[in-house]
């Protein structure tokens, strides 16, 4: 159609602008220039204050290696702070945080025994603390200690006990352990 000048010349003219201005219109819609001397304005979450009501732990689904020795010797588990009053998740700032490791499942029923556990008061939070556009959370890689063999599956749990010493558990996570 276009290849034959002879016959509409203009109607191949026509269509490419409106193409191009079609594509200049979609591609051009939503740009925003900075203009000098305005500062731009950064969207910080503000958690304010009041309780942490809730937390959840989150870990990878395996555990892996640390030392170059056959067999997994860590874990790396993520921990969020979740107050009610706040959309997203909060800093801990005061009370302790325990990350808990036990042998074997482990139901909210039974009463097992840790085979360790990680202590953190809130002073010595704030070197694990990350803040993202979701939120603040804590990042923790956890050397398990190796004295005895790791059974089939590992649970782990995470516990926040504010100033009050009311204890404010997570649910716990099972990862299979691969020899």
């Amino acid at each position: 159609m276009c290849g034959d000048r002879r016959k509409r010349p203009s109607l191949c003219i026509c269509i490419g602008l409106v193409l191009c201005m079609a594509w200049v219109g979609f591609t051009g819609v939503g740009c925003r220039t900075d203009v000098p001397g305005r500062p731009k304005k950064a969207k910080a979450f503000n958690p304010g204050k009041g309780p942490v009501n809730s937390i959840r732990l989150f870990t990878l689904p395996m555990l892996f290696n640390l030392d170059g020795e056959p067999g997994p010797d860590a874990f790396k588990a993520r921990v969020y702070a979740i107050r009610d009053s706040a959309p997203k998740p909060v800093p801990i700032t005061d009370g302790t945080l325990e990350i808990i490791f036990f042998d074997g499942g482990l139901n909210s029923n039974q009463q097992v025994s840790p085979r360790q556990s990680w202590s953190f008061p809130g002073a010595d939070l704030d070197r694990y603390r990350v803040q993202t556009s979701i939120g603040f959370h804590y990042d923790f890689t956890l050397e398990i200690d190796q004295s005895k063999p790791l059974p089939g599956k590992v649970s782990i749990q995470a516990k926040f006990t504010p100033l009050d010493g009311t204890s404010i558990f997570a649910k716990p996570v099972s990862i299979s352990v691969k020899p």
